[in-house]
């Protein structure tokens, strides 16, 4: 396994997007004033716009095993927004409310090189470290985490080894016998597939979902396979990196067996 992760390096990586992100206890005592003083941190590093979005709901992932479970409070404070602080290169992304911190990196131009995990994580780790700094400088609680989250959001895009649906076959590992005429998925118009997996080493879950979609602007067709690696290290050593770094292993583990080689090497360019 190890020689087969060293060879995973695309000339055309299909990334759309990478998230990660941390769940934690509610800082009810996080007003709007106070995201202000906290994008002002962030505009030094070119975060110069901003948008009010709707909360995300937490969802916690829940194991027979865990003995404590987090608990999430209900909150008797009135909804704050949750704010993105847009990059000038509007291809990163942080996002911060009451009980959440994300950074986005995301794909805006077909040219655009994806920079590497190593460069999002890095980025990451930093905006989220200056983050905690800045609550506790404001002395409105501490950050407690509950969870770390890990998305991949990869692309395929009609043309690109696939026209119609029912080449389903071509593309992912787990349809490979399906035959192009006669099969099953003749016909098809739309797609959408759910699983997860859990993974005891990381006391956590993986969610794997694919779907066709619309993407846009380019209003094109596109299979769109999303991972999602949730969980928290029950080892007090197990630092936030190494989760993350780990999570990203376990993702990459389950992209080599999902897609075809023909779609790796062929249209992904894997070396």
């Amino acid at each position: 396994m190890n020689a087969r992760k060293s060879e995973l390096n695309f000339a055309r990586p299909p990334v759309d997007e990478v998230v990660l992100s941390v769940l934690f206890l509610s800082l009810d005592g996080l007003l709007a004033p106070h995201l202000g003083q906290i994008w002002q941190e962030f505009k030094e590093d070119g975060f110069v716009s901003i948008e009010e979005q709707s909360p995300v709901s937490p969802v916690v992932e829940e194991f027979p095993s865990r003995i404590h479970e987090p608990q999430l409070r209900v909150h008797r404070v009135p909804d704050l927004a949750r704010m993105w602080f847009i990059h000038e290169d509007r291809s990163q992304i942080l996002q911060v409310q009451r009980d959440r911190f994300t950074f986005n990196w995301r794909k805006i131009d077909l040219n655009q090189q994806y920079p590497g995990f190593s460069f999002i994580c890095d980025k990451f780790e930093d905006f989220y470290n200056r983050f905690c700094r800045i609550i506790k400088d404001m002395k409105i609680g501490e950050v407690t985490p509950l969870q770390y989250e890990l998305t991949y959001i990869d692309q395929l895009k009609q043309g690109d080894g696939w026209d119609r649906l029912d080449e389903i076959g071509e593309i992912y590992n787990m349809f490979v016998d399906s035959q192009q005429s006669e099969s099953f998925w003749l016909g098809a118009e739309s797609l959408i597939l759910s699983t997860s997996f859990t993974l005891e080493d990381l006391h956590g879950r993986l969610h794997l979902t694919i779907r066709n979609r619309v993407k846009m602007p380019e209003e094109s067709q596109t299979l769109q396979t999303d991972f999602t690696m949730r969980g928290f290290p029950e080892n007090a050593d197990y630092t936030m990196i190494d989760w993350f770094k780990a999570a990203r292993e376990q993702i990459r583990e389950k992209f080599v067996s999902l897609f075809t080689e023909n779609i790796q090497t062929q249209i992904w360019g894997r070396k």
